[in-house]
């Protein structure tokens, strides 16, 4: 016996399917270029399912100097 899935479906176009829900990082930037957040929307009409914080596994700023002993 065979499951069937239920596919998402845009609630402003009808297009149904995962392959239509994507993931763009935001044009807000901080100082040192990184995206704020990523925002997940349909690749064809754009709706918007939600904004979500970005993930940094790494900082990019760069390390702080070594001071030297007294």
């Amino acid at each position: 016996m065979s499951q069937n899935i239920a596919e998402p479906k845009c609630p402003d176009c009808k297009v149904q399917g995962l392959k239509y829900i994507v993931s763009s990082n935001s044009v807000e930037e901080s100082k040192r270029g990184d995206t704020w957040f990523n925002i997940a929307h349909c690749s064809q009409c754009g709706h918007v399912y939600g904004v979500f914080a970005k993930i940094i596994n790494a900082p990019s700023m760069p390390p702080l100097p070594k001071l030297s002993s007294f």
